[in-house]
């Protein structure tokens, strides 16, 4: 486990290694405990494979089979509490919960989301990648290739679930899914674009610049 502090902001992160998404809901809780000490609790992990449906996602509508075939493909389904429809994790896939306490981050929920995209898109940028966003949907791309997804939870000013970047997962199981409800969605990997670093330097790295964005947020 790592610490950053800056004034009376702290900053935990913890790498958790190959992970089933119902063990993630528990780290997750574990993590929004320690918000009474820290600012952030921060976790990086690949997930087995598991298909989640936000609160907006359906089975009927998301899924491209059914639940039945999608275990034949080796992954469960699991409903989950952040925004969003479906989406997808599978070993080689960075996952991040960002569990921040956003009245000590000084951040609004909206301010949030668009803060950790921010940080995401320079933490590519630092890795010779260039994304983008496309209109009002909370996710970056390649072009027109989705690189990376977000889903949050905030409730009662805590913040969980997150961040799902493709690095060297399997990118034909996508089809399996309507990708965050678009349907055939384009997507890529790191592995790709000529990133071959592994899942904790690159959490890591991600981390260092979720602090250093923090850092000049408080300074202006």
């Amino acid at each position: 486990m790592s610490r950053y502090q800056s004034g009376v902001v702290e900053v935990e992160s913890r790498f958790l290694g190959l992970i089933s998404y119902d063990a993630g809901l528990l780290e997750q809780e574990a993590a929004l405990l320690r918000l009474d000490q820290v600012a952030a609790s921060i976790l990086g992990l690949e997930h087995v494979p598991v298909v989640t449906l936000g609160v907006r996602g359906r089975e009927k509508d998301d899924l491209m089979i059914g639940e039945e075939d999608l275990e034949r493909h080796g992954y469960t389904l699991r409903k989950s509490p952040r925004g969003g429809q479906a989406t997808l994790h599978a070993p080689g896939q960075l996952v991040i919960y960002p569990c921040c306490d956003l009245k000590k981050l000084g951040l609004g929920p909206k301010e949030f989301v668009a803060f950790t995209q921010d940080v995401t898109a320079s933490w590519l940028t630092s890795l010779g990648v260039s994304s983008e966003r496309h209109g009002c949907e909370p996710g970056l791309f390649v072009e027109n290739s989705k690189l990376a997804a977000f889903g949050f939870r905030i409730s009662s000013g805590k913040t969980s679930h997150g961040i799902a970047v493709n690095v060297s997962n399997r990118l034909e199981d996508f089809g399996l899914i309507r990708t965050c409800g678009v349907m055939s969605q384009p997507v890529t990997r790191l592995a790709d674009l000529g990133v071959s670093k592994s899942l904790p330097a690159l959490f890591s790295q991600w981390v260092e610049m979720f602090e250093t964005c923090l850092g000049e947020r408080r300074k202006v």
